[in-house]
């Protein structure tokens, strides 16, 4: 996982717990097509444990990195 991503995660991490428009912002902001934030959103809905890995996992799934992770090693 690269640092792109984690930032990312953890940015959503604090915004879904305390201001869900800020996360809808924030995913607006980092240029993630409308359909796909509902996806995103719904994935995380539905997470046992909604931490900063769990969060970066799904953010990579649906191929939201700026930079492949091969590029970080």
């Amino acid at each position: 996982m690269n640092t792109i991503v984690e930032f990312e995660a953890a940015q959503l991490e604090q915004l879904l717990e305390s201001d869900p428009l800020g996360a809808r912002m924030f995913m607006d902001n980092m240029q993630i097509p409308l359909d796909v934030q509902d996806s995103i959103l719904s994935e995380v809905g539905k997470l046992r444990r909604r931490d900063r890995t769990a969060l970066a996992q799904v953010i990579e799934q649906h191929g939201l990195s700026q930079r492949p992770e091969r590029f970080t090693r």
